[in-house]
């Protein structure tokens, strides 16, 4: 006997844009982020280096982190109607995780003040412990995510496109 579930989702009530498109997208997110996570950074981080402002972090630690996060993003936007994302979701989020942990470690800068030999030392922790909570809430809801779709494949999909 085949009873139908009250959590079955018909497939005609939402619409999946296509692999391509989702890719194109993806594409077009991933060089943004780049430019965001990766380029402007570094940029920032020559620009301070050259003033004389000492920073906690390396240009290649901002490449490997900004690249990852991108990466992972990206591959998030594509898996979007996939029992994937859930997955992809947390893994990014944990990238996001370290790649704050990574900038924020030492949480200080120092700028040297010309022709003395003092410094100042500003600190930025704080901020940074306030920034932290975007991906660890999105951690938490990719861990939700994924859970869900284990139990109840599709039913997130006519909400994430409706018709």
């Amino acid at each position: 006997m085949n009873v139908p579930s009250s959590r079955a989702i018909e497939a005609a009530t939402y619409r999946v844009p296509s692999l391509g498109i989702r890719i194109l997208a993806g594409a077009a997110r991933f060089v943004a982020l780049l430019i965001v996570l990766v380029g402007l950074p570094v940029v920032v981080l020559a620009y301070l280096a050259d003033r004389g402002v000492t920073l906690p972090v390396t240009a290649p630690t901002l490449l490997l982190g900004g690249v990852l996060v991108s990466g992972l993003s990206t591959a998030g936007s594509i898996l979007r109607p996939t029992r994937a994302y859930g997955p992809v979701s947390v893994a990014t989020s944990a990238a996001a995780i370290g790649y704050l942990f990574a900038i924020g470690f030492q949480g200080t800068l120092r700028v040297a003040v010309p022709g003395t030999t003092g410094s100042l030392v500003v600190g930025y922790a704080g901020l940074f412990d306030l920034v932290l909570l975007v991906p660890v809430l999105a951690l938490g809801a990719g861990l939700v995510t994924a859970i869900e779709d284990l139990r109840a494949p599709g039913e997130r999909l006519p909400f994430e496109y409706p018709p």
